[in-house]
């Protein structure tokens, strides 16, 4: 089984300063009209990550139970899975957060 690297989010991303990066999801191919809108596609697709590593999962299970896989490779899987669930729950609750915090900054 192959373990792919996790993809870095550089702040030269997240403020544009790197021309190359692809915009906002749907691959426009320019960047997002705004710094928001691009770090929330950049979350967009990296919460489709975690649903890919999802899906890997459970297809390791299912080939597991027809003998087609092995187990460390399932348990492999389901860990990797159960960690980048937890991270995105963690980093969607902190968002909610602050976005709750700067809304109700005065003006």
């Amino acid at each position: 089984m192959i373990i792919n690297p996790l993809k870095d989010i550089t702040l030269a991303q997240t403020e544009g300063v790197g021309r190359g990066v692809t915009g906002a999801a749907g691959g426009r191919g320019a960047l997002a009209s705004n710094p928001f809108e691009d770090v929330l596609s950049k979350a967009v697709d990296a919460l489709e990550d975690v649903s890919q590593t999802e899906f890997t999962a459970n297809d390791l299970i299912n080939r597991y139970i027809e003998g087609k896989a092995e187990l460390a490779d399932v348990m492999l899987a389901t860990s990797k899975m159960s960690i980048a669930v937890q991270l995105a729950v963690s980093v969607i609750t902190t968002s909610v957060s602050t976005f709750k915090e700067i809304t109700q900054m005065p003006m």
